[in-house]
C-alpha cells in the first residue's frame, strides 16, 4: 500500500498543507530556541539564589555541641551581655570577629571588643541597630557584616546569636542561612548570686550549618 497519493504528495495532502506544516515546525523550533536562551539568562541573573536552593539548609546538625567541628575564621556575634561572647573567643580563637549591637548594648559590644584587640582578634564593627525587635534591620546587618568578614578573606564563618532580643537573634540566624554560615548558640546555666552566666556549666551548640560544611 502506497502513502503517496495521486498527487505525488505524502498522504495525498495538498502541497500548500505540507508547506504549512514545514513553516510551522520552523516556527516552533525558533521558539524553542529562544525559550532555552531565555532561560539560560534567567538563571544567569538568578545564579545566587538557585545557587541557595540547591544548597538549601536541611538542619542536620541541629543541637549537637560544636567543640569537635574545628575553629572559624571568623564569628559574628549578636551582643547583650560580654560574658559568653568573650568566652567563645577564648575557646575558638578565630582570626576576626564581627559585632552586631544596639545602642543599650554598646559598652557590652566595646568590652569584647576590648577582649579580641588584647587576643590579637581583628574586629569588624560594632555595628548597632536601631530597633532591637525589627528582625529585618538585624538580618540585613548582620548580612553586611558577613560580607565584610569574606572580603578580609575569611570563608569558614560562624554567627554566634546567644545574646540580644528575640526578634535581634532571628534576624541574624536568617542572614547566617542565606550567606551559608553555621549557626551557634552558647547554652549555660545563670548564676542568681553573681547574676550572670555560670560560665563552668556553657557548652557550645550549633543551631544549623550548611550540608556541605
Amino acid at each position: 500500500m502506497s502513502l503517496v497519493g495521486a498527487n505525488g504528495q505524502l498522504f495525498g495532502w495538498a502541497a500548500s498543507t505540507w508547506l504549512w506544516l514545514d513553516q510551522f515546525g520552523i516556527l516552533a523550533g525558533d521558539l524553542m530556541i529562544c525559550l532555552s536562551l531565555a532561560g539560560v539568562v534567567w538563571a544567569w541573573l538568578r545564579r545566587d539564589a538557585i545557587r541557595r536552593w540547591f544548597v538549601t539548609n536541611r538542619f542536620p546538625a541541629v543541637g549537637e555541641e560544636a567543640a569537635d567541628e574545628g575553629r572559624w575564621d571568623a564569628i559574628l556575634f549578636t551582643i547583650s551581655r560580654p560574658e559568653v561572647p568573650v568566652w567563645v573567643l577564648r575557646q575558638q580563637r578565630p582570626g576576626a570577629i564581627a559585632l552586631l549591637a544596639t545602642e543599650e548594648s554598646r559598652p557590652p559590644a566595646l568590652a569584647v571588643k576590648e577582649q579580641a584587640a588584647e587576643l590579637g582578634i581583628v574586629v569588624v564593627g560594632p555595628e548597632y541597630i536601631g530597633d532591637p525587635d525589627d528582625p529585618a534591620e538585624s538580618r540585613e546587618r548582620a548580612a553586611r557584616l558577613i560580607e565584610r568578614l569574606r572580603a578580609l578573606g575569611h570563608d569558614r564563618i560562624a554567627v554566634d546569636v546567644t545574646g540580644g532580643k528575640t526578634p535581634m537573634s532571628l534576624g541574624a540566624f536568617m542572614a547566617a542561612e542565606e550567606a551559608g554560615c553555621v549557626s551557634l548558640y552558647v547554652s549555660t546555666q545563670y548564676d542568681p548570686d553573681l547574676k550572670k552566666p555560670h560560665l563552668p556549666s556553657a557548652r557550645l551548640r550549633c543551631i544549623s550549618r550548611p550540608i556541605d560544611s
